[in-house]
């Protein structure tokens, strides 16, 4: 018989655990309840957000500076929320005031202790955004309330801080000496985990059922539980959230210890169904706007390679021991591998984002650790549907020319079909007559392969033999280089996501048009050439004229329609190497290099004239509104003295454009 419903603690557990000053407890806001009833209605309206809003004069004014703030970049003043939800939308607006409503309340609030609540807050956001987008792509849940149920998730660690018979602090400071699951250590020190006090807490502040749900069973197992589909995919999708953001090194404390994943989750979630480069980017991309205004540090991506692969270490050491201890090997030092002596192959792979570097180092680190006299990686030729030595590390001394040998992948390829279908380490004895024939090329009797992959795609084998030494290659070394195999997947995977990423980061999203940073630093360049003399300098700064009252009559996605046409168009009229971009907003920015300041002019008349005629194009799209856009120029003179004065002026003639009738070009 399945339960009903959650187990709560009883009081008189909390009262072993918790002194129960309610002094410092946080009280639940009727500003927070009703923000959290309207994330958990999809259909909740503009209005309904604007009255709980206004009712709590301080969040108003917090959401409006937020939105003010150079975080959105916007180029005009918001002076109320319906200005800021044709901006972000209702969902962004909801999201902020959410935020900032959990964040004054409940994690600012009270006395602070040991417990890095700024560190913890970044995490929450993390899981938040990370659900949204996890929600976002599975469409199984309502995305809204799964952001709220991952803000939320690890809250009990704030009642711990506040309240804890044991300082919380003195907890964290034990966590670095062991390798248990954080929660495991909360419940065996603190008497209870965070988890089940957090969903305690809820109970007494009569959350909603959902966030009940997710705060207790985020950890823990609730296949016994009689819940809904939906009940238990919001769940699943928070539990990983909260896994994936560990593993971005934005854990809720400062050590490297991701949770494990309950079975349920991957019963709920089509896990080789989620794009996790667009979940993950997506978070990187709401992280660092909002980290401005938490003044909170975002990882690196040196550090987030670094916390990726601790993560790792830490799941595979778990793995490791649950596998011997389950399956009764014996702790030998002649059959298995010391885990601590393979540190260099391990890390190896991630020391470069170059593929042919990550190779190279790879192949060093496997022989300094394993002492094989060669090792080569091979990929497949689809062409020709072979396999082919690609890199290679030839330690014996034979001088043979690896790189033209290739292994004809047919029916009698034996243990390489067996390893690319598999995924599992072969060795490779000369059982078939083509196996034999590659052992007489490699003037071996045997070799290990190895396949690395990513998301369940082969990318390449690892080979390894003794030519020299003829030691014989035992099943027991497996284990340890599989795992650094997965390291050197990941790292390729990493290698290619941070090229997209890199590619993607300097593009806006929805134009497709160079973004604010990529703008920056192009001008930047292009100012410095300036004034050494190397090249002309202008700039042109566009406005789309009554922007507003485009999203406001025909709705968002027409004003998103508008600002392709005009990112189109400026593609269209500007040369290959003049810079095009979006700089906030409705506002677009060129970078004309090698063009003076009367070019510049006629370049920007060029580009009004063209969007006036689009405008009458589009007269029945848009009745009553004439699509036409403002211009404002600036060009490089000596009393300029840096960038940002060329781009005053450029705004400020822009601003003269829009006060003085629009639809025309001043010059600054």
């Amino acid at each position: 018989m399945m339960d009903s419903g959650p187990r709560l603690p009883l009081e008189s557990d909390v009262k072993r655990v918790l002194t129960l000053d309610f002094k410092e407890i946080p009280t639940l806001s009727p500003v927070l309840a009703r923000l959290l009833e309207i994330f958990s209605n999809e259909n909740a309206s503009m209005e309904a957000l604007s009255q709980v809003v206004h009712t709590d004069p301080g969040l108003s004014a917090r959401v409006l500076g937020l939105v003010n703030s150079a975080m959105y970049g916007l180029t005009h003043p918001v002076t109320n929320l319906s200005e800021a939800v044709v901006y972000l939308g209702v969902d962004g607006v909801k999201r902020l005031a959410l935020g900032i409503t959990v964040f004054e309340k409940i994690v600012k609030s009270g006395r602070q202790k040991q417990f890095d609540r700024l560190f913890f807050w970044r995490h929450c956001l993390s899981v938040a955004t990370l659900a949204m987008a996890i929600a976002e792509q599975t469409q199984s849940v309502n995305p809204g309330e799964a952001y709220a149920c991952g803000l939320l998730h690890d809250f009990g660690k704030i009642f711990f801080d506040l309240q804890g018979c044991v300082n919380y602090g003195d907890f964290i400071a034990t966590l670095a000496k062991s390798t248990n699951p954080m929660i495991t250590d909360e419940r065996e020190l603190m008497g209870m985990g965070h988890d089940d006090l957090g969903a305690y807490c809820a109970s007494q502040w009569n959350l909603p059922r959902t966030l009940l749900l997710t705060i207790k069973y985020h950890h823990q197992r609730y296949a016994h539980l009689d819940l809904s589909r939906e009940e238990s995919q919001l769940i699943a999708i928070v539990s990983l959230a909260n896994f994936l953001s560990w593993t971005q090194g934005m854990g809720s404390v400062d050590i490297v210890r991701p949770p494990l994943l309950q079975p349920e989750v991957e019963e709920n979630i089509d896990l080789d169904g989620i794009d996790v480069i667009k979940v993950i980017g997506r978070m990187d991309r709401e992280m660092r706007n909002i980290s401005k205004f938490y003044n909170f540090v975002f990882p690196s991506p040196s550090q987030l390679r670094a916390n990726l692969l601790l993560a790792n270490l830490k799941l595979c050491s778990i793995n490791t021991r649950y596998y011997y201890q389950d399956h009764g090997h014996s702790n030998t030092a002649e059959n298995t591998v010391d885990m601590s002596q393979i540190r260099q192959s391990l890390t190896a792979p991630h020391k470069s984002l170059d593929p042919r570097e990550i190779i190279k180092g790879t192949l060093e680190a496997i022989y300094k650790d394993f002492k094989f006299n060669r090792l080569y990686v091979m990929c497949v030729v689809k062409r020709t549907r072979c396999l082919k030595v690609v890199e290679s590390l030839d330690t014996s001394g034979t001088k043979m020319n690896l790189r033209s040998i290739e292994i004809p992948l047919h029916r009698g390829a034996g243990g390489f079909i067996h390893c690319l279908r598999s995924q599992e380490p072969v060795i490779i004895r000369g059982r078939t007559m083509d196996e034999r024939r590659t052992l007489e090329q490699f003037k071996i009797d045997e070799m290990v392969i190895v396949p690395f992959y990513s998301h369940n795609r082969v990318l390449g084998i690892l080979g390894m033999d003794n030519i020299v030494s003829k030691k014989p290659i035992l099943p027991d070394v497996f284990s340890a280089i599989a795992i650094v195999a997965n390291e050197l997947g990941m790292a390729m995977e990493n290698a290619g996501a941070y090229k997209d990423a890199k590619k993607a980061s300097l593009r806006d999203g929805l134009t497709g048009l160079l973004n604010r940073i990529a703008i920056d630093g192009l001008l930047e360049k292009a100012f410095r050439g300036a004034v050494e003399g190397k090249n002309d300098l202008s700039l042109v700064m566009i406005d789309v004229d009554f922007f507003k009252k485009f999203n406001d009559n025909f709705g968002h996605q027409s004003g998103d329609s508008i600002l392709k046409l005009i990112a189109n168009t400026l593609k269209k009229l500007s040369r290959p190497f003049d810079h095009v971009g979006r700089y906030g907003g409705e506002e677009f920015i060129v970078v004309l290099t090698n063009t003076g300041l009367s070019q510049a002019i006629v370049y920007a008349e060029r580009i009004r004239r063209e969007i006036e005629h689009l405008g009458v194009l589009l007269v029945n799209r848009f009745p009553g509104l004439a699509l036409t856009v403002s211009a404002g120029v600036s060009g490089y003179e000596k009393n300029v003295k840096n960038r940002e004065v060329l781009i005053a002026k450029a705004d400020k003639a822009l601003y003269q454009a829009k006060e003085t009738g629009r639809n025309k070009v001043v010059v600054g």
